[in-house]
């Protein structure tokens, strides 16, 4: 080999000692702080963590509401819409909500949920149903938000 051969062995050993401190520059970088990916998991709101009772409420609707008013609360065949019904428009208010569920309406098409429900779970439900109402939950299955630090 002559020199031209040596100096080429240089440079390529010289090439690779960059990359293996460009590699380890790179994985001190990303060891160092978030991924974007948690970045934007941190700025983006988390549309389906909720607190504990509405976390509980969403599990009661699901077990005596989401049958007839549907798995998000928006309808179905034969009962309203609750997420428009407790609007201003809509009219029912927390205390003629409660009223309902536990006596049903008066045209039987809803029963009553009197011995099953009691107020605080009844409660539980219509948060559920005014988080969805007022968009701060999204549809689809809620869990429990991370407590605060």
């Amino acid at each position: 080999m002559g020199s031209g051969g040596g100096e080429a062995l240089v440079a390529v050993a010289l090439d690779v000692q960059i990359a293996v401190v460009g590699l380890a520059a790179l994985a001190v970088a990303g060891a160092a702080g978030p991924s974007l990916r948690a970045q934007q998991r941190d700025t983006v709101p988390d549309k389906l963590a909720v607190t504990e009772p509405v976390y509980q409420g969403w599990k009661y609707y699901q077990v005596y509401c989401a049958r007839c008013h549907g798995e998000n609360a928006t309808g179905g065949f034969t009962a309203p819409d609750l997420l428009f019904a407790i609007t201003a428009e809509g009219g029912v208010t927390p205390d003629s909500f409660r009223v309902v569920v536990h006596r049903g309406t008066e045209s039987k098409e809803m029963k009553g949920f009197d011995p099953l429900l009691d107020d605080e779970l009844i409660d539980r439900i219509y948060a559920y149903v005014r988080e969805r109402s007022a968009g701060r939950l999204a549809p689809g299955r809620p869990h429990r938000a991370p407590r605060p630090r």
